[in-house]
């Protein structure tokens, strides 16, 4: 049915598993999923344009066949495995038999290019280790650096636990071996990624503590050198 689609395209069973998709659909992907072992879509992850995790079961082509319906005007961002993120409008669509019922679901993706200047999108927590730390304002407190280092140190946990499910998916994988220790590879290449820039910014809060707490320690000791009675004048 896609044969002459070259736009990324797919299709599912009743039950939302994949039984086909087309070369622009795994370059879209960034990977070959397995027919009939994957479900609903071929993204190895799904955001919405604000930024929050969309499970899979919930993605527009999940939807189309739960409901019954076409979903149009609808903007999602994928995941690829190597962590590149990719905006685009799926238009997923219920196929029926001569009786009305699901049968199948078709779906063609059409990739988007982000405005200028900008990114895939701003995502506040799961995709924050793919965009370029901003410097950290001047200004900060104790108080503030040290809620930055507990986000920090939070977000450390999220990598490696990212990463624990990445690999147990991939456990799973009944795929070619070429194409299994590809993806693993491209797995660990995302994970050190995160780890660089997450311990780029540990550094740079731990600098900027022991600047702040160097100029708490130069300021108590001015103090104590002005109430010093020995410093007074005659």
């Amino acid at each position: 049915m896609f044969k002459q689609i070259q736009s990324p395209a797919y299709t599912t069973d009743a039950d939302g598993w994949l039984t086909y998709y087309n070369e622009a659909a795994a370059d879209l992907w960034g990977y070959r999923p397995e027919l009939g072992k994957t479900r609903w879509c071929g993204s190895w992850r799904i955001f919405t344009t604000d930024g929050a995790h969309l499970p899979l079961d919930q993605c527009p082509m999940a939807v189309a066949l739960k409901e019954g319906r076409a979903v149009r005007g609808v903007q999602a961002v994928l995941e690829r495995p190597d962590g590149t993120l990719i905006p685009f409008m799926p238009h997923p669509t219920p196929l029926r038999d001569a009786s009305g019922a699901i049968v199948a679901g078709s779906n063609v993706l059409l990739p988007l290019t982000p405005p200028a200047g900008s990114s895939a999108l701003d995502l506040a927590s799961e995709g924050w280790a793919e965009v370029p730390l901003l410097d950290l304002p001047e200004g900060l407190g104790l108080d503030d650096l040290t809620g930055c280092l507990q986000r920090t140190l939070a977000a450390q946990a999220d990598v490696e636990f990212g990463f624990q499910i990445d690999c147990e998916r991939l456990e799973a994988w009944s795929g070619s071996e070429a194409e299994k220790q590809r993806i693993a590879r491209q797995l660990e290449s995302k994970r050190q990624r995160q780890r660089a820039l997450l311990n780029k910014r540990l550094d740079q809060l731990q600098e900027r503590a022991k600047r702040l707490m160097s100029e708490v320690q130069q300021g108590k000791a001015g103090a104590r050198m002005i109430l010093d009675p020995r410093n007074t004048f005659h």
